[in-house]
């Protein structure tokens, strides 16, 4: 296949409407040339996904493969720049998912008007278990140190036997309860490119979708986040109209 056909067939994949029809377009492109420009239009369509891991494996094939320094060049700044992203990405969860200690006094709060909302997380049940169904509970699905050591905490105190109810902020989804079934994701709101939920679509969520049956998240007056600072900006904002207190969970101290 020449030069030209191959570039023309990489502008055509990169006209596709979702992300998955241009991965699958490009992966085929590369499978029958085995070409260093159409690995490098796949890693570069990988990286736009977030999936630096992937994005990675293609811009070394492509430096492998381009037969031109000033290409290889190319893919070598490109090799630079996502082993940055990944490491940047696994530093920035080292400290997200920290143990979580709450110092909460239940006997302060109100069951009927406190609600407490924890973070979603990178890790999950499918890194763990490749093999696990397509589609698991919220609360079963999430394995980071914030999230387990929340529930931990919360059986321990017994948080949902007192009346407390308790809901996940997901960077997918939004505000979801915690039976609620999620799939695999690599979403986060600390990269819009990855897609993660809107600021309006957070906020409709809370002044108008009921929960439990009945009761909105805007009733709710009492807030106490688990999660990191970009979360706890989220709830503030979502919840800008509801009068309610936010409270950083992850710091209070004799609450």
């Amino acid at each position: 296949m020449s030069w030209m056909e191959i570039n023309r067939r990489i502008r055509n994949c990169k006209r596709l409407g979702t992300p998955q029809e241009r991965l699958s377009c490009l992966m085929r492109l590369y499978q029958e040339t085995a070409d260093g420009m159409a690995a490098y239009a796949l890693a570069e369509e990988f990286e736009d996904q977030g999936k630096f891991e992937e994005a990675l494996k293609y811009y070394v094939e492509a430096e492998r493969r381009f037969p031109l320094p000033k290409y290889k060049l190319l893919a070598e700044n490109a090799i630079m720049r996502v082993k940055m992203k990944i490491q940047e990405r696994k530093e920035r969860y080292t400290k997200e998912e920290m143990e979580v200690k709450p110092s909460i006094d239940l006997d302060k709060l109100d069951a009927e008007t406190t609600l407490f909302v924890v973070a979603c997380t990178r890790t999950k049940v499918w890194d763990e278990d490749p093999h696990a169904p397509l589609y698991v509970p919220a609360r079963l699905a999430y394995r980071g140190n914030i999230f387990c050591s929340f529930l931990k905490w919360a059986e321990r105190i017994k948080l949902e036997e007192k009346g407390f109810r308790w809901i996940i902020l997901s960077a997918k989804y939004g505000y979801i309860e915690p039976w609620h079934p999620i799939s695999n994701y690599d979403v986060t709101f600390n990269d819009k490119e990855t897609g993660p939920i809107s600021d309006e679509t957070l906020y409709s969520q809370v002044m108008y979708q009921k929960r439990w049956g009945k009761k909105r998240l805007r009733d709710f007056k009492t807030i106490i986040c688990f999660g990191s600072q970009i979360y706890l900006e989220k709830v503030h904002s979502s919840f800008r109209d509801a009068h309610a207190q936010i409270i950083d969970g992850l710091k209070a101290k004799n609450l």
